[in-house]
């Protein structure tokens, strides 16, 4: 008879103590609600796409084997990747340790990492980029596109693997209240990340959203740093851009609930590089039996990472843009059997691999954008990420440091 595998609550650890027991191959996830620790891979699922109805197929299949084999309270972890067409992961792990939220008011210490580096190489170049920004503004005026999100990369060819773990601590002490991740993506690679861009998280027939959209990097002078923040919250691109990614939520999420409660307007946020409008959705589910996996395929992929109309968007990206995204501004997140669970964008992350390392950055663009300023918000984007590996890059064809 196979007996229980343990998925324990571990509350005299704060948070950031779960990632003392990460190893590679192991998954991590904390949010402002709960931390979750996966160790020892039991079993996955690698999908033939990433569509709503596999999805809810591989994990339906994932749950029972879990079942089979032992786990009383399985929990799956996953990845999906931006593009429907793309292979999704989802894993049941050996052993499950859960934290609760943190009351103590202390934050965590994660010194930087001294990265070395043989190069760095922009994919596509700064360039390029900016060449595809003013593509998508000419799009504008000729098709139905309202906004599209062009990304761009770097190519860190490294002369020692990064730890993930010591990654993983610095991006806890810089963004603690951020969705902060580690999934494994192949052989001795991983997803590493601090999101701070929830998708949906479910507890019980309760839903919560909280689209980010519209950003300006910060300043280290102070003065200059609140004169951003205030500029940014009466930016009419800025606001135009907000509204088309809650208002795509709001309309994908109204058919799912018998009561959604939507703010008059945003508010503004901050992380570590960047001021960002925020708008929280709350809503209850009218069918109890629809998954936070269920409701986020729904949602996947907003105007925050991909556009508006989301055909249009996602076509001009796939034509404008010159490189695969992969699982950068798709989603990384937990569902338990349940239904419970919590969806985050997975930006502001990094793919590691053993002799590499890939940063992402994306900007929404809108009519009224510039080529350069969206340029330098990712160049500020991508330094959450640099910063807390100890790397400097700057894009000297324009000279925007990232």
């Amino acid at each position: 008879m196979n007996q229980p595998l343990p998925s324990r609550l571990s509350p005299a650890l704060a948070p950031w103590g779960l990632l003392e027991g990460l190893k590679p191959g192991d998954a991590f996830f904390s949010s402002p609600a709960i931390t979750l620790l996966g160790r020892g891979l039991a079993h996955q699922s690698r999908t033939p796409d990433a569509r709503a109805q596999t999805l809810d197929d591989a994990a339906r299949a994932l749950f029972d084997t879990a079942r089979q084999h032992g786990h009383a309270d399985p929990v799956i972890m996953g990845l999906i990747p931006f593009d429907h067409a793309d292979s999704a992961r989802l894993f049941v792990f050996e052993e499950l340790l859960r934290a609760a939220p943190d009351t103590s008011g202390q934050r965590p210490t994660g010194a930087p990492l001294e990265t070395r580096a043989h190069s760095i190489t922009p994919e596509p170049s700064p360039e390029h980029y900016c060449h595809a920004v003013d593509h998508a503004l000419t799009l504008f005026d000729t098709t139905a596109l309202d906004k599209v999100v062009l990304a761009r990369s770097l190519r860190v060819q490294t002369q020692a693997p990064v730890d993930a773990r010591a990654l993983l601590k610095r991006l806890l002490s810089i963004n603690p209240q951020g969705y902060n991740f580690a999934l494994p993506t192949g052989e001795n690679e991983s997803l590493v990340g601090a999101s701070p861009e929830l998708l949906i998280r479910r507890e019980g027939n309760r839903v919560i959203a909280n689209p980010l959209a519209g950003s300006i990097p910060r300043h280290d002078d102070a003065a200059e740093d609140q004169r951003r923040a205030d500029g940014l919250r009466v930016s009419d691109k800025d606001l135009r851009e907000h509204a088309l990614v809650v208002e795509a939520i709001v309309a994908a999420l109204r058919p799912l609930c018998q009561t959604l409660d939507i703010p008059e307007g945003p508010e503004v946020i901050a992380t570590d590089r960047m001021w960002h409008l925020s708008t929280t959705l709350e809503g209850e589910l009218a069918d109890p039996g629809l998954t936070s996996l269920g409701v986020a395929a729904a949602l996947h992929p907003t105007p925050a990472v991909c556009g508006a109309p989301w055909q249009d968007a996602h076509q001009a990206i796939k034509s404008l843009e010159g490189f695969e995204r992969g699982y950068f501004t798709g989603l990384v997140g937990w569902c338990d059997e349940t239904g419970d669970g919590e969806w985050a964008i997975a930006i502001r992350c990094a793919e590691l691999a053993p002799h590499h390392v890939r940063v992402f950055a994306g900007a929404g663009v809108v009519p009224g954008s510039n080529p350069q300023s969206e340029l330098e918000e990712t160049a500020a984007k991508m330094r959450t990420m640099l910063d807390a590996m100890g790397l400097d890059y700057e894009d000297t064809a324009t000279n925007t440091t990232a």
